[in-house]
């Protein structure tokens, strides 16, 4: 064989040896795992999330039969009732009442009418998703009571009130008489026989306000629970965009989580917990009304509902939101300072700029009680002595709970109390103390 026949062999060889690897390597599969797509930190999930019907809710409902017949119930499983009852009406054609009502007390609280009534205002596209409401365009406005004519039901059509007292505006809606009738058979003419009612009476502050009372002395109970702290880790991850920058420092009246812009801070001494983020700008660029929306969206992302929290007032000027424990029974909770019964939030431009919290939750209750309390009407005496009162610009008279928390054991207390709401705030009516005491709560 010639040089140049092996070379031509060999240039062969090769040329075969090149296909032969280049296929190789277009039909070759590697064998991998399909990996699973995996967020960089996991979602924290602290308590259960909470439907707007379980945090927007009434905290008192009061029947008018009569001039001299007044029934009213603060009771949870009581108002549950009426609201399942009135979710299952359809709603429909609204109107604007505002301008032919001329005194708003009058009206809501007039013979034969069922009043609702809630802490603060709330936007009807937000109760929307409670009740059924049958307009596809529905007129933009807020409501704090929604009152049912008993008495003005005709054979085809009766009328329900969404009013806000507040702002001095009404909406009519139709609904069928025949849910009316319902609830008026169910409700309204059985309320005397109900234990869950007690008998209440009118105190008329003002010409376009009226309180309404127990005529009765109420009996009611002490709490006493062990607390649990609350999972700091869970909430730095929930807060903060990135928590594995976070740094943790440790001081003598709790702990501190910070980060380039934002501080959570856990206070052992005022049992809150706190969070800042001073680089969210103050401007407003989303509607006032998206904010309770908005409140109860952040707290579901991270389940933060360790209590039974409900709303209870709208500062659309600040862009804050509050919301408050109630006990079992439905009767708020107050804390003498600190805020520890509260859950607060104000929003910045794009994000929350401010949340603040107790720092624990009720485990165990240990102990309780029953004690009495006065009579409205006792009530009234005493606000009428108290130096600095005047009893004109009293906006509202409750009985409610004050929560006490000892700093140097794990127990957490609930003492029953009045309470009145004077230049929006609330304060504890102590009958111990001398004439003029009060404490301020917000």
């Amino acid at each position: 064989m010639t040089y140049e026949n092996i070379k031509s062999v060999i240039l062969v060889i090769l040329v075969c040896f090149s296909i032969l690897l280049t296929w190789s390597i277009w039909t070759y599969q590697p064998n991998l795992e399909v990996m699973t797509e995996q967020n960089t930190v996991e979602k924290v999930a602290i308590s259960d999330k909470k439907d707007v019907g379980e945090i927007v809710k009434p905290d008192r409902i009061f029947y008018h039969l009569d001039k001299e017949k007044h029934f009213g119930t603060v009771n949870t499983n009581e108002i549950n009732k009426v609201i399942a009852e009135i979710s299952k009406w359809n709603y429909a054609d609204f109107e604007n009442m505002s301008g032919g009502i001329e005194n708003f007390s009058s009206f809501i609280h007039n013979s034969g009418k069922a009043v609702i009534e809630f802490p603060d205002l709330i936007p009807i596209d937000l109760y929307r998703s409670i009740i059924d409401i049958k307009d596809k365009k529905l007129p933009n406005f807020q409501f704090d009571r929604i009152v049912i004519d008993v008495d003005g039901t005709s054979k085809e059509q009766s009328y329900v009130y969404f009013i806000s007292a507040k702002e001095k505006k009404a909406f009519r809606s139709h609904v069928a008489s025949s849910f009316v009738n319902n609830f008026n058979n169910a409700f309204f003419k059985n309320v005397e026989y109900n234990s869950g009612y007690l008998s209440y009476f009118p105190y008329k502050v003002s010409n376009e306000r009226v309180l309404f009372l127990p005529s009765n002395e109420t009996k009611m109970l002490r709490y006493q629970y062990i607390t649990k702290p609350l999972d700091y880790e869970k909430y730095k991850n929930a807060l903060f965009t990135n928590p594995s920058v976070v740094q943790k420092n440790h001081q003598s009246s709790g702990v501190e989580f910070k980060d380039y812009s934002s501080l959570m801070r856990v206070n052992y001494d005022k049992n809150t917990l706190s969070y800042v983020n001073p680089a969210e700008s103050n401007e407003k660029p989303f509607p006032a009304d998206n904010l309770l929306k908005r409140s109860i969206d952040f707290v579901n992302e991270h389940g933060g509902w360790t209590g039974n929290y409900q709303y209870v007032k709208v500062d659309e000027s600040s862009y804050r939101v509050l919301f408050r424990l109630y006990e079992s029974n439905g009767y708020p909770v107050f804390s003498d300072a600190n805020g520890i019964s509260e859950i607060s939030h104000t929003w910045g431009q794009n994000e929350i700029l401010e949340y603040s919290r107790s720092n624990f939750s009720f485990g165990i209750q240990t102990d309780s009680s029953e004690t009495t309390l006065q009579s409205g009407q006792e009530v009234i005496e005493k606000l009428e002595r108290m130096e600095g009162v005047h009893l004109n610009q009293v906006q509202n008279i409750v009985i409610g709970y004050t929560m006490k928390k000892d700093l140097h054991n794990v127990l957490v207390y609930l003492e029953p109390a009045w309470y009145y709401e004077y230049n929006d705030t609330w304060n504890k009516i102590s009958f111990d103390e001398i004439e003029g005491g009060n404490h301020g709560l917000e």
